[in-house]
């Protein structure tokens, strides 16, 4: 982070470390409420930063003027995101300022070492609610939500004959009619830490619509997922986040988006939505306590589940051709599709620097414009005044034009990007299937068809030498054609079962997802994008207006 005082130009290393002097999970310090409540105010989504624009909101509740904050936004962070800790830091420089203390960093971290941190007087009831705030989740407590997925955006056209869909729509999709409409959301936000201090863990919070938010570690999500691997191996799962030591707020953020992907994917799929152990996932309240009572059993789905005549005969003879094409291409796919999130996530911080550039932009003419509040002609100019009431219409709309920009960033962030994030993940979590489809469906049934041909010749050789004890030895081959006849039925019904599974995961899922949801994403991110750039056009025309009676003389 890069820092500068008034006092020198050389102390960013001083700063940097009076900074990290300042964190108070690290110092103890003891930080007024106020300092929590404003930040919680502005970061809805819990993600432990905001943006420059939303700590200006904030600021403006000071009452102190607009060259004051500027000059304390540009002493906290150059960058385009503010975390935490630099919130605070600009409270308490904010507190200075209204205590008639010149506002330094220096200062700051003095005060945090004495456990003496100024609280600021802010107007929080006025602050105005960001428009990029999201319709949250609300559970019982104080815990800030992540915004919810975008849902619900039916395509205005399918360009399909209508005689083409007469039939069965679930016989020609596998999924009832407009499922996209219908998918069950799971809600994945940070708790915050837990643990003592040598064993310090993550908590996230799981809410759905089945019952009370339930608290989950990221090792219980490994758990869920381990599970599903080895009881449905022949599904479309998608892969978990990593997990890293001392990880940082960024990381923590990206694997909670990771850890919803996950989730929402596994409680619309099909199949894998009706499992018990999922359900438990979502509604126990301890999981730990749980496990410690309930025994879980890892058998694959083949054991249990059989495949019908009618099912086995609608798989198609070309399956292993069909799997191919997929294959041949997916590597492509993956990589165009990591390219894609790579250019839309750049366009979300590229929108996010220009709010914050637009937001200081604002603050820096509101300066001007206390600066030039009194002309060295006095009152009577006309002109001044003119010029200055321009100015103040500049910062009107500049500051509109700047929430527009931070909202429409934050719907790409939340909404958009994780879309796409989504397809990338189904392409994978498709290439991961294939791997273990490899692996996992060889099986020994030709070893022991030739065994039981080998026990059947030898159990004719015995019954016709007829040696003394022959029927013992007779009864015990036999025993083992029977025990070896039993596992082949049992492979070869697992078989068929494994190419029911490639084909259900190929028609229905991976056919459908890759389809129907990037059509819903390209027609709301259109949508979106026109909505926005009406609104920009509109910011604009009105300052056109505004400003058209500004003086020249």
């Amino acid at each position: 982070m890069e820092c500068r005082t008034k006092s020198s130009t050389s102390s960013t290393s001083f700063i940097s470390s009076s900074l990290i002097q300042f964190q108070l999970s690290d110092c103890g310090c003891h930080c007024p409420a106020i300092y929590n409540r404003a930040f919680a105010a502005v970061d809805s989504a819990n993600t432990g930063e905001t943006s420059v624009n939303a700590l200006s909101r904030v600021l403006g509740t000071s009452s102190l003027p607009a060259s004051t904050i500027d000059k304390i936004i540009s002493l906290v962070s150059s960058r385009t995101r503010v975390s935490r800790l630099e919130f605070f830091v600009a409270l308490a420089l904010v507190a200075l300022a209204q205590s008639g203390k010149d506002p330094s960093i220096e200062r700051v971290a003095a005060l945090a070492q004495q456990n003496a941190l100024p609280e600021p007087t802010l107007d929080l009831d006025s602050l105005v609610p960001s428009t990029s705030t999201f319709g949250q989740y609300q559970s019982s407590g104080d815990v800030i939500h992540a915004p919810a997925p975008v849902r619900g955006y039916s395509p205005t056209t399918l360009g399909m004959h209508r005689s083409f869909v007469e039939c069965s729509h679930q016989w020609c999709t596998g999924l009832p009619r407009e499922w996209w409409k219908k998918q069950e959301t799971v809600y994945v936000n940070i708790l915050g830490q837990q643990g003592f201090i040598l064993n310090r863990y993550l908590v996230y919070e799981v809410a759905t619509d089945r019952g009370a938010p339930v608290p989950r570690r990221y090792s219980e999500f490994v758990f869920l997922w381990e599970y599903l691997v080895k009881r449905y191996p022949f599904r479309l799962l998608p892969a978990l986040p990593p997990k890293r030591i001392g990880p940082d707020e960024t990381f923590l953020e990206q694997r909670r988006r990771g850890l919803a992907r996950f989730i929402n994917f596994v409680v619309n799929h099909p199949i894998i939505k009706e499992d018990g152990l999922l359900a438990v996932f979502l509604t126990e309240p301890s999981l730990e306590e749980w496990r410690k009572h309930s025994s879980v059993s890892y058998e694959e789905e083949s054991a249990s589940k059989r495949v019908d005549r009618i099912e086995e005969m609608s798989i198609p003879s070309d399956l292993e051709e069909k799997l191919a094409v997929v294959r041949n291409k997916l590597g492509f796919l993956i990589e165009h599709w990591q390219k894609i999130c790579l250019l839309a996530e750049r366009i979300v911080r590229r929108r996010e620097a220009a709010a914050a550039d637009m937001s200081r932009l604002t603050n820096s003419v509101k300066s001007l414009v206390e600066v030039n509040e009194r002309c060295w002609r006095g009152d009577e100019c006309e002109l001044c005044a003119g010029v200055r009431q321009g100015l103040v219409h500049i910062a009107s709309h500049t500051q509109k034009h700047a929430d527009s920009l931070e909202h429409r960033s934050r719907i790409m962030l939340y909404s958009t990007l994780e879309a796409l994030k989504s397809q990338r993940d189904l392409y994978i979590a498709m290439r991961d299937l294939l791997i273990r489809h490899d692996r996992l469906s060889v099986d020994q049934v030709d070893r022991l068809k030739k065994r039981v041909e080998t026990n059947s010749l030898k159990l004719e050789t015995v019954r016709q030498v007829q040696k003394e004890g022959w029927e013992h030895e007779a009864d015990k081959i036999t025993g083992n054609i029977e025990k070896d006849q039993a596992t082949i039925a049992s492979l070869l019904n697992r078989r068929v079962f494994i190419r029911a599974c490639m084909w259900h995961e190929l028609r229905v899922v991976l056919h459908n997802r890759e389809n129907a949801l990037l059509t819903q994403t390209v027609q709301a991110f259109a949508r979106e994008e026109q909505d926005f750039s009406e609104g920009v056009a509109s910011n604009w025309a009105s300052l056109v207006d505004a400003v058209s009676g500004m003086p020249f003389e």
